[in-house]
């Protein structure tokens, strides 16, 4: 006789499975603070690049003020304000990129896990029929 619990247990896994389960599992297959770290190494080379990108934007932009007055520029003062920046931004976005990363791999720790859980009583169910 087919035992419906059963069959909708394995229908929910087997949808995990084909959606989130391959996401999940690749998250889990790292050490927490080794996908944290990756995640925030991604998220410094993708603000450092941006970073870089917005600055050539804006000297390209100033470049005619900037040729008038290269003598009298303050480039320490420029500098200083360009680093400042930088660091604030790296600041901001690196913090968000620990966050999430920390709560993604929670997430994906505990929907693993609870498929775990539903395959030992799966297997639990099978047995005792026997």
């Amino acid at each position: 006789m087919i035992n419906e619990n059963k069959v909708a247990v394995m229908t929910r896994m087997a949808a995990y499975e084909a959606g989130d389960g391959k996401k999940n599992q690749t998250i889990c297959s790292y050490f927490r603070g080794d996908y944290v770290g990756f995640q925030m190494l991604k998220t410094w080379i993708a603000v450092t690049v941006a970073f870089c990108i917005m600055c050539g934007i804006y000297l390209l932009f100033q470049m005619d003020s900037i040729m008038m007055d290269f003598y009298s520029i303050d480039l320490l003062a420029l500098a200083k304000r360009f680093v400042f920046a930088y660091v604030i931004l790296c600041a901001v976005y690196l913090m968000a990129a620990f966050i999430i990363a920390q709560r993604r791999y929670g997430l994906a720790l505990r929907a693993t896990v609870r498929f775990g859980k539903e395959l030992e009583e799966l297997d639990g169910d099978s047995e005792e029929e026997e």
